[in-house]
């Protein structure tokens, strides 16, 4: 199962180049602080400016760290089905899963996605979780198209970001086998939660992760005081992670708690002084 509280990972620079040393602390930071699994080269790890090579070095240095201690999941976040089925084999051995977007800008037809994704499926035995994302993409998966692959055998998750959060419970009336529903978004992840969902990909998890769990713990637990509580506490955390484009603030933040440097690749680049200011109050507040 993939639930609870899983971190979408940043990618460390130093001068233009992966710092893998400050990866790998930072991984081992996540690892200690109780998350159920990360995600390794998604949008939150600047994938789009990450060679192959440079990917298939973190995920193989993310797994050398993790060493089977939580869900380590592959962003896998391509235009092409060959890229995608190359990325895959290459690195298929060293993750549990791989988020999967469809292919964007081009905006495929409902039957050009299946056809990607079961290629995707025919092409690996590791269990995949669609990533549905349309902001980003430019298309969305349709609840016909969801059906269908919901039937691929290693289909078993999906991430959702979509605003519409019927979606967790009409979903669920459409799948017979075991699945996961997965929210991408921090900022209504507790009404996800309310209608279905069962974890959330976080950014803010970075950042706050006892937080985040105790929170979730507090939902499943029917602790809604304890539940509200956190809940307000962590809201403004999520509006600060997104208040400019995202990862950059979650890099200043990880950069002030001294795990990674603050630098990204461009056309991103470091938050501004005034979101600096409120991310240090935030995170003194949140300690």
């Amino acid at each position: 199962m993939f639930n609870g509280y899983m971190v979408a990972v940043v990618t460390p620079f130093k001068n233009g180049k992966i710092d893998i040393r400050a990866f790998e602390k930072y991984i081992g930071y996540i690892i200690g602080s109780g998350i159920s699994g990360i995600v390794v080269c998604g949008s939150t790890g600047e994938s789009l400016s990450l060679s192959n090579e440079e990917k298939i070095e973190l995920i193989r240095t993310a797994a050398a760290v993790n060493d089977g201690k939580i869900k380590l999941i592959g962003g896998a976040i391509c235009t092409t089905t060959e890229d995608c089925v190359e990325f895959i084999n290459k690195t298929e051995k060293y993750v549990d899963s791989f988020l999967c977007t469809c292919p964007f800008y081009i905006k495929p037809s409902q039957q050009q996605i299946y056809d990607y994704f079961e290629r995707i499926s025919d092409s690996t035995s590791r269990s995949i979780i669609l990533y549905n994302n349309h902001e980003r993409v430019g298309i969305n998966i349709e609840f016909n198209l969801f059906q269908k692959l919901c039937e691929l055998k290693n289909v078993i998750a999906i991430k959702e970001c979509s605003s519409d959060l019927s979606r967790f419970s009409v979903w669920r009336a459409l799948t017979k086998k075991k699945f996961n529903f997965l929210t991408g978004n921090d900022n209504t992840a507790c009404a996800a939660l309310a209608m279905g969902a069962n974890g959330v990909i976080s950014v803010s998890a970075n950042v706050a992760p006892e937080l985040c769990i105790r929170m979730y713990n507090a939902f499943k637990q029917n602790n809604l005081e304890g539940f509200a509580v956190l809940r307000d506490t962590l809201m403004h955390l999520h509006e600060l992670m997104f208040a400019e484009p995202s990862p950059a603030p979650v890099k200043y933040a990880l950069s002030r708690m001294g795990l990674i440097s603050n630098e990204l690749r461009a056309p991103l680049s470091p938050v501004s002084l005034e979101l600096q200011e409120k991310i240090n109050r935030a995170v003194e507040e949140l300690s």
